[in-house]
């Protein structure tokens, strides 16, 4: 198999080895996955907003936006109405300014772990591990179209909006309300943010050479920081 291929856009989900191995002769076909993840998540959100009544999108915005006062509800209700038209291509804005932003967030944070664990030769550059990043990301891709099929495949386009969560642990397993303290800590925690951690443990035991227990705990360790310190806040 060549080193620089295509064919990295499908060994990323059933041999990712493959992909960390040749890590810097496919950095092209890592952007174009950043480009397939911010494509499909942009279409998407257009097609499931777009079909909506306003007065759904805003009703269920208010649903989400949790208690607040008479006066707070009603200057939100008029604020939504105003934007209700536009939500969907302000969340295709989002996810096209979202997903670069966090790919370098985390590609930061995996360059300290390269320059500290050190195994890697020759040694990875920013962009190396910002490529890295793309890849750990790509199960965001069978996330959305797992949306897709399920908004397209239903009987009324006015759904509720965390049907977007679907694999989230709160929908899974939780059950908690848009009131309750733990809602968005809980909707935010899915299993393809798990899968993309098990990515990311693969590739630095790749990448790096470190074992698969040290791989894993750099892996997890954004993950337990974040919804750690999300938890203890909002418990």
């Amino acid at each position: 198999m060549s080193n620089s291929s295509p064919m990295a856009l499908v060994n990323i989900f059933v041999e990712p080895k493959s992909v960390f191995d040749n890590l810097k002769a496919n950095k092209k076909w890592a952007i174009a996955g950043m480009l397939l993840i911010i494509g499909i998540t942009a279409v998407s959100s257009v097609m499931f907003f777009g079909g909506m009544s306003s007065s759904w999108i805003v009703e269920q915005q208010l649903m989400a936006a949790g208690d607040m006062s008479p006066a707070e509800r009603e200057a939100a209700r008029e604020a939504m109405t105003m934007m209700a038209d536009y939500v969907g291509i302000m969340a295709a804005v989002s996810a096209a300014i979202f997903v670069p932003v966090v790919s370098l967030l985390f590609a930061t944070y995996y360059l300290i772990i390269g320059k500290t664990a050190g195994g890697a030769e020759p040694e990875l550059s920013f962009g190396d591990w910002f490529t890295f990043t793309i890849w750990t990301q790509m199960p965001s891709i069978i996330n959305t179209l797992g949306f897709m099929a399920l908004f397209l495949s239903a009987a009324t386009a006015d759904l509720p909006l965390s049907m977007a969560n679907y694999a989230s642990l709160n929908q899974l397993v939780f059950n908690y309300g848009p009131t309750d303290s733990l809602y968005a800590w809980a909707e935010s925690l899915n299993l393809f943010a798990i899968w993309s951690v098990i990515l990311a443990a693969v590739g630095f035991n790749r990448c790096l050479k470190t074992s698969m227990v040290k791989s894993a705990l750099f892996a997890v360790l954004p993950l337990i920081v974040i919804f750690g310190a999300w938890f203890i806040i909002a418990a």
